[in-house]
């Protein structure tokens, strides 16, 4: 009887195994993104184990989550900094409309939502495909917008979640204690749920006859057989 409770492959020791690193990558997220210009490297690193959390291959998520941080940090925060521009002027045009309804025109004013909403879609894209492919930073938002376009409902659901930390706050401000613990690497593993279909898009096996090696076909541009993290 002992033994089956103290059993790792008892079915609460690997539940709580998973909400272990879960916590554990929350807290490498919360504590890489408070330098503020490297949340793009602790995002595309979030992702990076999200996904193998999901697809059962990731074993220490302290050590990957740090692998992919060090191999992305330069690319990654290069598009942070460039998505970090966007969404200034496109929320400062906001602000704007917020603090004088009257002085832009109603069409200016959907034509900022739209612009904002893109940007977002697009931003949520970005990085969870630099976490699994090599590529230049011109064809990871090119890529990121295409591969965005053809999956409406998921940027929905990627878009929602970049604003679940910051809604359980505004719900109530106690729920930054889940913040704290899953806050951010839960919507990140949900989201990877749908990232691992959409990768496989773009994963066809292709046999050669000299090695028999399987080589993935990423997006335009695109190099590797997974995260860049792994070549």
């Amino acid at each position: 009887m002992f033994g089956r409770i103290f059993d790792l492959d008892n079915p609460v020791w690997s539940f709580m195994s998973k909400v272990a690193d879960l916590m554990i990558l929350n807290i490498c997220m919360i504590v890489c993104s408070i330098p503020i210009v490297t949340i793009g490297a602790s995002w595309t690193a979030g992702y990076y184990v999200a996904v193998k959390m999901v697809k059962k291959e990731c074993a220490y998520p302290f050590k990957e989550f740090f692998h992919s941080f060090k191999e992305n940090f330069k690319q990654a925060t290069q598009l942070w900094l460039i998505a970090l521009v966007v969404l200034a002027v496109l929320m400062g045009d906001l602000m704007i409309w917020y603090s004088y309804p009257d002085m832009l025109p109603t069409v200016v004013k959907g034509i900022t939502v739209v612009l904002t909403l893109m940007a977002l879609i697009v931003i949520s894209f970005v990085f969870p495909m630099l976490s699994h492919f090599d590529n230049t930073n011109m064809n990871t938002i090119k890529n990121a917008a295409l591969v965005a376009l053809v999956n409406i409902p998921q940027a929905i659901v990627f878009v929602i979640m970049l604003f679940v930390p910051f809604i359980l706050i505004y719900i109530d401000i106690r729920m930054f204690i889940v913040d704290l613990f899953v806050g951010f690497s839960l919507p990140a593993v949900i989201c990877s749920l749908l990232w691992v279909k959409i990768f496989k898009k773009f994963e066809k096996p292709v046999v050669e006859e000299t090695n028999q090696e399987v080589i993935a076909e990423g997006p335009e541009g695109a190099e590797g057989t997974g995260s860049q993290s792994d070549n």
